[in-house]
């Protein structure tokens, strides 16, 4: 026998020799149409697929619903009387019976379910979710996309741990909350809302004392409604377990946020629906911003996008923020027209440890100041990174000179930057380095791109 068969027939035996219930949870890794397939290959496959109690079914793939329902149906009598660990419906054909479909999604969820996913690809929405969802004891995950959701004042998820409903329609603000109370574990939320159809919900409540992640997402950018009201959509939330939060809405005119943790990671991308700059003077979008940055004032690491510093940066021209006492770690994308706020941003975070700057865009003709020497500077900073957008920026190396010269415990100075050629290059390490630096322990690492942006 000739090696190359030994090494085949070796991998061969060493698959025959896995017990059945490796295999099935091997085969729970591939959608359903796949495991199927397996049955061709020995008599003993030829029913280890229903074994794998998992149902990943793409209704297009299917001929027509008939023949779907059939093998549907069968493989669900199969665990009539056991758990079925995830069950996964897709489908985007309009020319679909939905009655009988509906149908036996409702007859599937009664089926001990673990995980339980909707993907729906339709055209217009439809009701897929029946009550007897609402009080199923044994799901653990749920992600519904694209279905319509009715409120359910009986709703009761004992288990149900993480929960992702993307793009749905509501039929009033109600229909989220009491969903989320009805989960007394809940530990993950994503809500990803359709402006184009979201109108039943103006205000998004989430209320949970075990939730450690939410995610919202609500971007107008590639849709043709957006909102003009200054009190259509609102969030609030109540959520003192949490450890994450991601805030990317640009529609939303407020947001509450009560009793953060003091261990919270933020990340932070929102607009109070302004559609201009001369927005930043509105009344209501300061008072709106000063009520995001007060209930985000006890978190520990903060990521903040381009737009939402631009509004604190001219938020500040007003008020005073409050005191972000437990930051220790910021990442901003600045404007360089707003570099001039920096120091009074830092004022509010005496004890930060690490600030990632990511500049962009050109000064305004006025000069730049940069006079007073926020607390942290002296005491706590000891990592700074800044990637610059343009390397002959005369107010960005004044930032990165106001740093080196006023940092007293500053360890690591890292300069991400685009330089034309070696010559250039040359000229900016050679002024870098001949910066004074106020802490004699600080490493100054500069590193160089030809062409593009970071």
């Amino acid at each position: 026998m000739s090696k190359k068969e030994a090494n085949h027939r070796s991998g061969e035996d060493r698959i025959s020799l896995l017990p059945d219930h490796l295999l099935c949870q091997i085969l729970s890794n591939l959608p359903t149409k796949n495991v199927v397939t397996t049955s061709i290959l020995s008599t003993r496959w030829r029913n280890l697929w229903l074994w794998v109690p998992l149902l990943d079914l793409n209704v297009d793939d299917f001929t027509d619903l008939t023949t779907f329902l059939s093998f549907a149906t069968r493989f669900l009598d199969f665990y009539e009387e056991s758990c079925l660990h995830k069950l996964k419906i897709s489908f985007k054909r309009d020319d679909l019976d939905l009655c009988p479909l509906i149908s036996w999604i409702k007859d599937a969820t009664m089926r001990k379910i673990h995980h339980f996913e909707v993907d729906c690809g339709l055209s217009f929405y439809i009701h897929v979710v029946p009550l007897t969802f609402y009080t199923c004891e044994t799901l653990v995950s749920l992600r519904l996309h694209f279905v319509k959701l009715v409120q359910s004042e009986l709703a009761s998820l004992p288990n149900l741990k993480v929960m992702h409903l993307e793009k749905n329609i509501y039929i009033d603000n109600e229909t989220v909350e009491n969903l989320i109370l009805s989960c007394p574990v809940l530990e993950d939320l994503t809500v990803i809302r359709n402006i184009e159809y979201d109108f039943g919900m103006e205000v998004l409540r989430v209320r949970s004392q075990t939730l450690n992640s939410f995610n919202l997402v609500l971007d107008s950018t590639k849709s043709w409604y957006s909102s003009t009201r200054d009190d259509y959509m609102k969030v609030l939330i109540d959520a003192p377990r949490l450890e994450y939060l991601s805030l990317k809405d640009d529609q939303s005119v407020s947001f509450e946020i009560s009793n953060l943790g003091s261990s919270a990671e933020v990340d932070i991308d929102v607009s109070f629906n302004m559609t201009s700059l001369l927005d930043l003077n509105d009344s209501l979008k300061i008072s709106a911003t000063g009520k995001l940055l007060t209930g985000l004032s006890s978190v520990r690491d903060m990521t903040l996008s381009r737009t939402t510093s631009k509004i604190i940066c001219h938020y500040l021209k007003h008020e005073r923020m409050p005191q972000f006492s437990n930051m220790k770690r910021l990442n901003v994308k600045l404007y360089v027209s707003d570099i001039e706020m920096l120091p009074k941003f830092l004022e509010s975070c005496p004890n930060l440890e690490s600030l990632i700057l990511k500049m962009r865009g050109v000064t305004e003709e006025k000069e730049i100041s940069l006079s007073s020497v926020p607390k942290c500077l002296q005491t706590s900073l000891e990592h700074v990174e800044m990637v610059r957008s343009n390397c002959e920026n005369v107010e960005e190396m004044k930032l990165i000179k106001y740093f080196l010269e006023n940092s007293l415990v500053l360890k690591k100075f890292k300069i991400c930057l685009p330089c034309r050629n070696k010559k250039h290059e040359s000229i900016i390490v050679k002024e870098l380095v001949n910066v004074r630096r106020c802490s004699n322990a600080c490493h100054v690492i500069v590193r160089i791109r030809r062409r593009g942006f970071f």
